[in-house]
């Protein structure tokens, strides 16, 4: 799960294959983002939470929590889930948080950091292969549910689009003095 990973996975993620809910979500301006309290335990969401910051660390560039993920995480589970897909996320996080005390003895949070991402790991492989691009994709598991939010709740936000990410709004540079000599004909579109 290094932050590379993410990064080849976003062209995937972003590229046409996101999930109805986050579309819809996307659609709101960040500012009218109101996530519906009472939906996730205070566990749940710490275990969410620390699962962004996993996914997506804070190195020489912010982290998914510190780029507000964790208000976009909210947002959808609360406002844009289905409660089949509540359900399938709820069931797949339980599933991590009962490991981390059968294996560990302890809550998820309270583990060391390799102790949770080889619980995420775990779940990671434990899920099917998924057709990005199948309709519905309702064969996504809590794994790829996560990692959905958090890759595209972190690249639409504003730390996202504007330092981990570079904006160059045209390649290169203009030289309105460029010697034909040099080139030798024309340059066509």
């Amino acid at each position: 799960m290094q932050r590379r990973e993410v990064l080849k996975s976003l062209a995937v993620v972003l590229g046409g294959a996101v999930s109805h809910a986050c579309s819809q979500a996307l659609e709101v301006p960040a500012a009218q983002r109101v996530a519906v309290a009472g939906v996730m335990t205070d566990e749940q969401r710490a275990a969410v939470y620390r699962c962004a910051d996993l996914i997506i660390p804070t190195t020489d560039t912010p982290g998914a929590i510190e780029a507000g993920v964790d208000e976009f995480l909210d947002y959808v589970i609360s406002v844009w889930y289905t409660e089949d897909e509540r359900e399938v996320f709820f069931a797949g996080l339980a599933q991590i948080l009962d490991e981390a005390q059968s294996t560990y003895a302890q809550p998820f949070i309270a583990l060391k950091e390799p102790q949770q991402v080889a619980l995420l790991q775990a779940a990671e492989a434990r899920e099917p292969v998924a057709d990005p691009f199948a309709p519905g994709r309702s064969d996504q598991g809590f794994f790829i549910k996560i990692k959905e939010l958090t890759v595209t709740g972190y690249y639409t936000s504003e730390v996202g689009a504007t330092i981990e990410r570079k904006y160059l709004p045209m390649p290169g540079f203009y030289d309105g003095d460029y010697k034909f000599s040099e080139v030798g004909r024309l340059w066509a579109s």
